[in-house]
């Protein structure tokens, strides 16, 4: 599986950056290997589960954007970055950006606190352990704001 959180990568635990910084490299051997694929195949609207990866596949600037961003706050974790995205002799039809919605924020940000639950203590930020209501604290005041 691919996943792609696209919330500000400040918020994710080291385990999900370090997770999505080589699952966006996956993505992108993915789609160099399979370069011909029917466009009308990638959803229209962010998606979780089945066209995850397809939505993605004409969106590889933002794939690369990420990426950067995703390395900027491992380096300030402490962790080593050598990997990055190339996108030469891709097809420039693919080579776009994108920016989320509202409501593909919430999408990922429900899954995330979804996972956090399932194993609260699991996950670490800047290598120390943090319960699970503290990733939820950070994800609910960036995307749910308490009035």
């Amino acid at each position: 599986m691919v996943r792609v959180n696209i919330i500000n990568p400040r918020k994710l635990s080291d385990q999900h950056l370090i997770a999505e910084y080589n699952e966006i490299l996956m993505l992108l051997g993915y789609v160099k290997k399979n370069p011909f694929f029917n466009i009308l195949e990638i959803p229209e609207n962010y998606v979780l589960g089945k066209g995850h990866i397809k939505f993605f596949k004409n969106k590889l600037q933002y794939l690369k954007n990420r990426h950067n961003s995703i390395k900027e706050e491992m380096n300030k974790r402490g962790f080593n970055t050598n990997k990055s995205v190339d996108l030469k002799g891709i097809d420039k039809k693919l080579i776009n950006d994108w920016s989320p919605k509202k409501q593909d924020i919430e999408k990922i940000s429900e899954r995330i606190i979804y996972k956090i639950n399932l194993k609260p203590y699991f996950y670490r930020y800047y290598g120390e352990y943090k319960g699970g209501k503290f990733f939820i604290s950070l994800l609910n005041k960036e995307h749910f704001p308490i009035s």
